[in-house]
């Protein structure tokens, strides 16, 4: 008889489906431009708490374009990385809301 390996079911790579507050262990929020420049933001633990800081990041950059200051990148969206059940960074959350 043979035997067939059977996969556990994943959740876009995820083991479990994500929340606001799921742990994700050391997430990476991505703020990327219009044209696919990017630049890492902060080490996250949860989409709530990358959402919290991509709004005080764009807030930040507004005040500083108010001021004739140079604002870095001018974000299209911010993104959350996190690592999927087989070891590599997966898209977890796409947070384009903040900046519309």
């Amino acid at each position: 008889m043979a035997t067939t390996k059977k996969h556990p079911k994943t959740y876009n790579g995820f083991a479990i489906p994500l929340q606001p507050d799921t742990e994700l262990g050391l997430a990476v929020l991505i703020a990327e431009d219009e044209e696919g420049h990017y630049e890492p933001v902060a080490v996250v633990v949860s989409i709530a708490e990358a959402r919290e800081i991509a709004e005080n990041d764009l807030r930040n950059r507004m005040c500083r374009l108010e001021r004739e200051e140079d604002p870095g990148l001018c974000p299209y969206t911010y993104k959350l990385w996190a690592r999927g059940v087989e070891g590599s960074y997966l898209l977890a959350a796409d947070l384009e809301d903040i900046v519309k």
